[in-house]
């Protein structure tokens, strides 16, 4: 996962960790993510790490678990469908 998030655009890094943030936020199902990853995201989240390629690639596992279709279609509405092609490929 982490050499994908390596090959996003430094530009997109900050508009794609609000997307992934809300995609975590919004879920209803408080066991969506599991704890220590929940943790690593908010330690994350408060030392203002999260539009790196380490806050990204924890984003990109939790906003999966969460709703991978929403994370896909924000990976393809900022123009990152190779990404999305290679997280793809590393989950099936």
């Amino acid at each position: 996962m982490e050499k994908a998030v390596e090959n996003i655009p430094s530009s997109l890094l900050g508009d794609l960790s609000k997307n992934l943030v809300n995609i975590v936020l919004s879920t209803k199902d408080k066991n969506a993510v599991p704890a220590e990853l929940a943790k690593k995201v908010i330690y994350l989240w408060r030392q203002d790490q999260l539009a790196t390629v380490t806050g990204l690639t924890t984003l990109m596992e939790a906003s999966l678990m969460v709703d991978a279709e929403e994370t896909y279609s924000t990976l393809d509405k900022l123009g990152l469908q190779e990404i999305t092609a290679t997280i793809k490929s590393l989950a099936g």
